[in-house]
């Protein structure tokens, strides 16, 4: 009786963790359907200010079929990796980057970004060839 016992409780307990095992599994595959794909955006951080008036803007996007920048369309490869830049006005801008995966959910990440342009013309009134 004890061997009987012995082997009913191995059994289940084999068999609960196997089926823990799967449920795991499923949720886990499931994940990007349930709660959408995550955007990840590599850029200065939110309410930063940058010299100069062009933001790189890369990231990853997994199982994404669309990004956009600021409504304009962007490639993905097949890893999921973006890369675009943005050109900025001087003074504060809103830089958007949004998503659609293939399971037809949206996320938007947006920047805030304050650009000081650089000097971008030269001035050299000593020069001999201005007379």
């Amino acid at each position: 009786m004890r061997k009987i016992i012995g082997k009913l409780t191995l059994i289940t307990i084999l068999t609960g963790v196997l089926v823990a095992g799967f449920l795991g599994l499923v949720l886990y595959n499931i994940k990007d359907m349930l709660f959408g794909t995550p955007l990840t955006v590599n850029a200065v951080a939110d309410g930063s200010t940058v010299d100069g008036t062009y933001l790189p803007i890369t990231g990853s996007a997994k199982h994404a079929t669309a990004i956009t920048v600021n409504g304009r369309s962007i490639g993905v490869d097949r890893q999921g990796q973006f890369s675009d830049g943005v050109i900025l006005s001087p003074g504060y801008n809103i830089v958007e980057v949004a998503e659609r995966d293939q399971f037809g959910k949206q996320k938007t990440d947006t920047l805030h970004v304050v650009a000081i342009p650089s000097a971008t013309v030269a001035d050299n009134s000593a020069s001999p060839y201005q007379r």
